[in-house]
């Protein structure tokens, strides 16, 4: 009798620790979901700011340009974008900078910047035809006299 009550105070036991650990499982899992589409939505909030570091580096291009210097390189323009991580403002629609930045490193926001310039990119030489034809009008109607 003594080892049938140990047997079953055993299995209560095992049986009461695996429904704790499966508590605690589906608890973590939880989380992890719901941290994903917050993350997301902190990534979404700041696409307006990466997109202002973008073309911030592309007028620092032309203003390279205009003043006789020679154009700004790939690098020097990501590292005029990758530094507004840096001047990102307190608040980044409705998230404090504390939680952005607990989401959003500053690797996790230079690949951000990269994956924003690609899609620019693309976008670009998708319609690259389009805009090739724009500059030659533009150059017709502002060449100088002959």
């Amino acid at each position: 009798m003594d080892n049938t009550l140990l047997v079953t105070l055993i299995t209560i036991a095992v049986a009461f620790s695996i429904f704790a650990l499966l508590i605690v499982l589906y608890n973590w899992l939880q989380a992890k979901k719901q941290g994903l589409p917050l993350e997301a939505q902190i990534e979404a909030a700041l696409l307006p700011i990466i997109f202002e570091g973008i073309c911030a580096a592309y007028r620092l291009g032309e203003q390279a340009v205009d003043e006789g210097y020679e154009r700004l390189r790939g690098a020097d323009k990501k590292a005029v974008a990758d530094s507004i991580y840096a001047m990102l403002p307190d608040k980044i629609g409705d998230y404090d900078l504390t939680l952005v930045k607990r989401f959003i490193t500053r690797e996790r926001f230079e690949e951000l910047v990269q994956d924003v310039f690609d899609r620019f990119d693309r976008f670009y030489v998708e319609h690259k035809a389009h805009f090739d034809e724009m500059f030659e009008e533009w150059k017709k109607q502002h060449s100088p006299p002959s």
